[in-house]
């Protein structure tokens, strides 16, 4: 019940840094925009920063439900559906863990790993 919160959470924050069209989060946690834009074809660029924010906030919720990553280490940009990953995890099968997570993840072109592994 906390991870499903926390998705939500997260999910409308993203969309809230948007600053742009309608959007809320039903019952089941599904994300609907309206906005009357995309008929003039204004909304591409815009519908794409908002799909790679919402990608964005599912893979770090996503990250977040797993025991076995130090998620808070882990930081997630999006960029046309490409998920960089940056940051450090203690072991190289943490590294591993949260790649094929993220490629688990409906949306997910692609990952690019940058993750470090450091002791400490």
């Amino acid at each position: 019940m906390k991870q499903a919160n926390l998705l939500k959470l997260v999910m409308a924050g993203a969309l809230a840094t948007t600053g742009i069209a309608a959007h809320a989060l039903d019952q089941g946690g599904i994300i609907k925009i309206a906005d009357n834009a995309t008929a003039s074809g204004v909304m591409s660029d815009t519908g794409r920063k908002i799909d790679d924010s919402a990608l964005t906030a599912k893979v770090k919720a996503e990250l977040l439900a797993k025991k076995d990553v130090p998620s808070t280490k882990v930081h997630v940009t999006t960029r046309h559906g490409v998920v960089h990953l940056t940051g450090s995890v203690p072991q190289s099968a943490q590294k591993t863990l949260v790649e094929d997570t993220v490629k688990g993840v409906d949306g997910v072109v692609d990952v690019k790993n940058d993750i470090k592994v450091s002791a400490k």
